[in-house]
């Protein structure tokens, strides 16, 4: 494991444990201040987003002449999803530039704001149902479950790696874990800050170095 990921890695335990113990310590202050909207752990989870996509759009144009259109079309999904995912989190500059939201998102929006994923459809939150519940049980699918059939079934293998797909190492899946619950002793309202916070910064790290990360190396091609 690289030294700068072994440092990145550190840094998420500090920040996360900081949440911790700050909620415990003085409720007001994580979340007036630590876990706030536009604050410094919400940054921090847009640069690891913009860190994400960026990597992936430079993968492409490194892989172009070696992967097949399928394998270079869901790295440049992945990478607009990251994008995507840091837009939302900053209302897509909306509060950065003082942009009035329009009449379709202060009515529809718990917030007020323009973004997606506090738009409010038929009574139901879209933050809870996609970004809540499907979400949860995606990534428990990716994290838990396709890594064993992935190392299982050589379909499976050949699917994801055509797919571009990375994959977490038993590392990740841990590290996951060990978010998952130290963000449960976080006290008040806002543990979902740094539940993101760290599963995005997780994800990216992943993503720099997966299990099957020789499907992302030049290298592999040259022999």
């Amino acid at each position: 494991m690289f030294t700068l990921e072994r440092f990145t890695y550190a840094l998420v335990l500090i920040f996360t444990l900081t949440g911790v113990i700050g909620s415990h310590i003085d409720v007001t202050w994580y979340e007036g201040t630590f876990a706030r909207e536009d604050g410094f752990i919400e940054w921090l989870t847009v640069l690891g987003l913009l860190i994400g996509s960026v990597l992936c759009f430079y993968r492409i144009s490194i892989l172009k002449p070696f992967r097949g259109k399928l394998f270079l079309f869901c790295t440049f999904v992945l990478g607009c999803l990251f994008f995507f995912g840091a837009g939302e989190e900053i209302s897509w500059g909306q509060r950065i530039f003082g942009i009035q939201s329009s009449d379709f998102f202060l009515t529809h929006n718990s917030q007020g704001e323009t973004n997606l994923h506090n738009l409010i459809v038929g009574g139901t939150k879209i933050n809870k149902l996609i970004f809540g519940t499907i979400l949860g049980i995606l990534i428990g699918f990716y994290f838990l479950i396709l890594p064993f059939l992935y190392r299982k079934i050589e379909k499976v293998k050949n699917i994801v790696n055509a797919m571009g797909v990375p994959l977490p190492k038993y590392f990740h899946i841990g590290a996951y874990l060990l978010l998952v619950l130290l963000a449960e002793f976080i006290q008040g309202g806002k543990k979902g800050e740094v539940l993101e916070f760290g599963g995005v910064w997780i994800f990216v790290l992943m993503t720099f170095v997966p299990f099957n990360r020789e499907i992302f190396s030049r290298k592999s091609f040259d022999r």
